[in-house]
């Protein structure tokens, strides 16, 4: 029977394999030397056929744990609502229902344009990126009456029931994290608010991490939400998706954005910056994409978000940051960014380490 090499690396099975091999090969000559005979039978080395097996299978064991490592579960994922996030990964089980129309005048629901109120989004001038917004390839939303928006809504419905006046507190704060392009104005009352949101997804680094002592890395990330906001506004423009109240009477939503719901902007943005600064300390990206996800996650408790606006933001993001870090317009700020914060990490006497 041959061995599991449960815990090793395919070259080291093959190197216990080659050994074997030659320690057969030396058994079967010293006995051929020696002109001993026996009746029993040379042992024999393992066949071509019988590496394969157990390179094939070490594979799929090397494959599956880190598809192990990788499957967090939303509640795992959480940092501040792990109360309420579901112990399954409730984007992915959510998605497995039917996305089909049913037909009916839920079909005809649509956001309604006489309250879309960032049209001034839509005409902005981007900065670094400069490519068609068909090409972040976010695909269609599932029909109103599809089996899919049932159970997202019945799922927005079940985290009402349980979200608690704290809770709802707490999403207030997090309404507020976002950043609009046209507030430039350092006299402006909201310019602090609007500059500091830039430093959310990031904050658990420290102190330092703020936008005074950082303020190369605060233009840069201006121009990059700057960019995201025009592409993902205009996402939403073109799918017009309805908000969940729309749909959902019994929905006690905390607020009325007033903007089409596809994809969600707050799961956009914060998922933009997770990416970003994941980028550039890869060691934090998990602690990055947490607070990202706890902020799309708060949309959903307040009601104005479904789970597939949450994770077509977080899709997008991700294209975002890739055709970002192609764009050689970013590269010049990129390396400005990252030695500014290298700077100041090591002013703190800081490191990378966690």
């Amino acid at each position: 029977m041959e061995p599991m090499y449960i815990y090793a690396t395919p070259a080291q099975v093959k190197q216990e394999l080659d050994f074997l091999k030659a320690k057969a090969n030396q058994r079967e000559v010293n006995k051929i030397d020696s002109g001993s005979t026996c009746s029993c039978k040379v042992q024999q080395a393992p066949n071509k056929a019988t590496m394969k097996a157990i390179y094939t299978l070490l594979l799929g064991m090397l494959f599956l744990t880190t598809v192990t490592v990788q499957a967090q579960t939303s509640q795992q994922k959480s940092i501040k609502y792990k109360s309420l996030s579901p112990e399954t990964d409730h984007y992915k089980t959510i998605s497995t229902s039917s996305v089909a129309s049913k037909g009916g005048e839920l079909e005809s629901i649509a956001f309604p344009m006489k309250d879309f109120r960032r049209g001034a989004y839509l005409k902005m001038r981007t900065v670094y990126l400069d490519v068609p917004v068909q090409t972040f390839k976010i695909k269609p939303y599932p029909a109103n009456s599809s089996e899919q928006t049932r159970t997202e809504l019945d799922f927005l419905l079940g985290l009402q029931a349980k979200r608690t006046a704290q809770d709802a507190a707490l999403t207030d704060t997090m309404a507020v994290v976002y950043h609009d392009p046209f507030t430039v104005n350092p006299n402006d009352p909201d310019y602090s608010r609007n500059t500091n949101s830039l430093f959310y997804v990031g904050r658990n680094l420290g102190p330092w991490f703020n936008p005074e002592q950082l303020p190369v890395t605060s233009r840069v990330l201006q121009n990059v939400i700057q960019d995201a906001t025009y592409y993902f506004f205009s996402l939403k423009a073109q799918f017009n998706r309805a908000r969940p109240y729309h749909l959902e009477p019994r929905l006690q939503n905390l607020e009325a954005p007033g903007h089409a719901s596809y994809p969600s902007g707050h799961s956009s943005a914060s998922h933009v910056h997770a990416y970003l600064l994941g980028h550039l300390l890869p060691e934090y990206k998990d602690q990055f994409l947490s607070n990202a996800y706890d902020m799309a996650f708060s949309r959903e408790i307040r009601g104005v978000h479904y789970p597939s606006d949450s994770e077509a933001g977080r899709e997008f993001a991700e294209q975002f940051v890739a055709h970002l870090l192609k764009s050689k317009t970013f590269k010049a700020d990129l390396e400005a960014m990252k030695a500014e914060i290298a700077a100041v990490m090591a002013e703190n006497k800081l490191t990378t380490a966690k």
